[in-house]
């Protein structure tokens, strides 16, 4: 029979039981010295031993940590790291559609972390976020939990104030006991001390959920998983979700993650990333406040890149509009919608059409308009189906012969 240690839902279902009494606060400092072992970092490569991306990781079991999905996505192998110590991690529990990742590391004997009780946030308590923002290992920030974000009766996203940067995501979200409220997920892009987690008590869940997802595509006839797949990818978008995007410098090469996370739907609008993007249901553009996405947000067309309620192959329109973000330049474009073809999104095949847009920007002086304009080139792939541009290309010629060349590309919705 196996020790109860090696079931990690039975072992974290106890620990959450023996911790219902309260404990005594700690200083930050004797907080920090008590949790700085439990709170790694993680190295992910590709098949040639290439750098992919950096995060954290929190050990909640012997030789069991847990980080964000998205921090291990496109790995071929990655390990965990703290100061000049590196273990070798492989993939034991899987959740994309909560965006938590349990790892196993053998030879392991970091002390896990206590679990604050279920249900037990609280809005207005202090918090700390321990992780390695930007590679910088062993960091803690203190805040507050300022909002308890979520649907359907639970709640999906903690939100605070304690600071989490590039490299934080899989870290620790703790309670000024040490217990660990959450685990570490995202910050919105345009600041506004906007940080968010995933609720600790989703960890107890973790091991089940990802079983009955191996079980049910192990199952499926053939055809079934790209059937399934492509369902998935259509279906409605719920607090929590999230769109990846890469964009690429096509003049250097150089490749960067752009994340739409779904902080709230209310009605027929669905707020990204603290609200510096907001949507229609139907994929129209409502704002956008932060262009994270590079013109593909700062060049964009009142209503987004595909404002018609019925895009079709053969329209054409003009545009004569002033962006609402960086420096209100006046776009001059004319827009025309090519025949419907298939793309693959995620390794499922989307039908698309191309919309090309070219013309003039203008730069604004005062009241009114430079008359010399630069030349704008934007070709982007609009899936009727999931209602957005899942591939955008733009050619800008700025002044003083500077070129932004520049595309942006969906490579798979995280659920």
């Amino acid at each position: 029979m196996k020790p109860t240690w090696m079931n990690p839902a039975r072992w974290l279902c106890a620990a959450g039981a023996l911790l219902v009494g309260h404990a005594a606060a700690l200083e930050p400092d004797a907080l920090f010295a008590k949790l700085t072992g439990s709170v790694w970092a993680v190295r992910t490569f590709d098949a040639q031993e290439r750098p992919l991306r950096a995060g954290s990781a929190v050990v909640i079991a012997p030789g069991r940590l847990v980080t964000t999905c998205h921090v291990l996505a496109k790995a071929s192998n990655f390990v965990v790291k703290r100061d000049n110590v590196t273990y070798g991690a492989t993939l034991e529990y899987p959740d994309p559609g909560r965006d938590l990742c349990q790892i196993k590391v053998a030879n392991f004997t970091a002390t896990p972390v206590a679990l604050a009780p279920a249900g037990g946030a609280r809005v207005g308590q202090r918090v700390y976020a321990i992780g390695n923002p930007r590679g910088l290992e062993n960091t803690l920030s203190e805040g507050l939990l300022s909002g308890l974000r979520g649907g359907d009766g639970e709640a999906r996203l903690l939100q605070t104030t304690a600071v989490i940067a590039s490299g934080s995501a899989g870290g620790g979200l703790f309670d000024s006991d040490g217990r660990l409220l959450g685990i570490t997920t995202f910050a919105a892009r345009d600041g506004g001390n906007l940080n968010f987690a995933m609720p600790a008590e989703f960890l107890a869940e973790l091991p089940a959920r990802a079983q009955a997802q191996l079980a049910a595509r192990a199952n499926e006839p053939e055809g079934a998983a790209r059937r399934r797949v492509g369902v998935a990818l259509a279906e409605p978008l719920r607090a929590g979700d999230a769109l990846e995007y890469v964009r690429t410098d096509r003049l250097t090469g150089n490749r960067t993650p752009v994340i739409y996370r779904v902080d709230r739907v209310q009605g027929d609008e669905v707020s990204f990333n603290a609200g510096s993007r907001i949507e229609k249901t139907n994929g129209q553009v409502v704002s956008i406040t932060s262009p994270a996405g590079g013109m593909f947000d700062s060049a964009s067309p009142p209503g987004g890149w595909a404002p018609k309620d019925e895009v079709q192959p053969g329209m054409r329109w003009h545009l004569d509009y002033v962006t609402t973000t960086d420096d209100r330049l006046r776009h001059e474009l004319n827009a025309s919608v090519g025949a419907e073809h298939a793309t693959r999104v995620d390794g499922v095949d989307v039908n698309v059409m191309r919309i090309s847009y070219d013309g003039w920007i203008y730069a604004s002086y005062g009241t009114g308009a430079s008359p010399v304009g630069t030349p704008l080139n934007v070709a982007v792939l609009y899936s009727p189906e999931l209602k957005r541009i899942v591939k955008f290309e733009a050619t800008y010629r700025r002044a003083y012969a500077s070129v932004t060349n520049e595309t942006l590309e969906l490579v798979r919705i995280q659920r």
